[in-house]
């Protein structure tokens, strides 16, 4: 193995490393490798395309549009991921989201259900900017699986498809009893509510359908609020 590579930029690719063979990346990552990282003809980098582990590649042409790069080594296999992480969540401002997409990332979430409610603010999601976001944050953390972003969906319809795995809700002020937070060895999903919280209407359903914890006496932002019950929950 390359000494130091670690230190090698790495970029995520949609091409399939699987043949460990030449590549060509177009006009965007092009632009990526000459203007941003400022890597010239002879330079190695870091791909992954989240299914066949990580690989080094030289860069043999840099043109203005197009770049080749041609396999040197394969750095490390694609890890065995059993386990599923689900964070279904609702919409929120641009800023705060990116945060809670980038962290949920690193902290091992395999698939982002974004969901509707009553209070969501937020009723449109651009998934080119959050795919954008999740494509960046697994580069920047040495992941290699690429989590999946679902499609926006009310939220009585995510119930509606029936999901085999248990579920934790995060409902502030909720005078149930609150299931007591465990470590989930298998799949688990956790759900995050809007800004505007939960309606009576929705927690009485979600009181049914999720296990409700509870994550302290003070009231947490969204994205505080996500990455304190994955911790506690994986």
């Amino acid at each position: 193995m390359t000494k130091d590579y670690f230190k090698l930029p790495r970029l995520f690719v949609d091409h399939s490393l699987k043949d460990q063979g030449s590549i060509t990346l177009e006009t965007e990552q092009t632009h990526y490798l000459s203007n941003v990282l400022r890597k010239n003809t002879g330079d190695l980098i870091r791909l992954f395309d989240g299914e066949n582990g990580e690989c080094l590649y030289e860069i043999t042409k840099l043109a203005k549009k197009q770049a080749e790069l041609s396999f040197k080594e394969k750095l490390h296999e694609q890890p065995d991921e059993r386990r599923k992480i689900h964070f279904i969540f609702t919409p929120i401002k641009k800023q705060r989201l990116s945060i809670m997409i980038e962290k949920m990332v690193e902290l091992g979430v395999t698939d982002f259900h974004p969901v509707l409610t009553q209070n969501t603010d937020i009723c449109k999601l651009k998934t080119d900017r959050v795919n954008a976001q999740i494509f960046e944050a697994a580069e920047q953390c040495e992941r290699l699986s690429i989590p999946k972003l679902h499609d926006l969906q009310k939220i009585t319809d995510f119930f509606d498809s029936k999901p085999d795995f248990p579920i934790f809700s995060c409902i502030e002020r909720f005078e149930s009893k609150s299931t007591d937070i465990q470590r989930q060895e298998d799949n688990f999903g956790f759900l995050i509510g809007p800004e505007g919280g939960f309606t009576e209407d929705e927690k009485k359903f979600l009181s049914i359908h999720t296990h409700a914890i509870d994550l302290g006496n003070t009231v947490l932002r969204c994205e505080t609020a996500a990455i304190k019950a994955l911790i506690l929950l994986s």
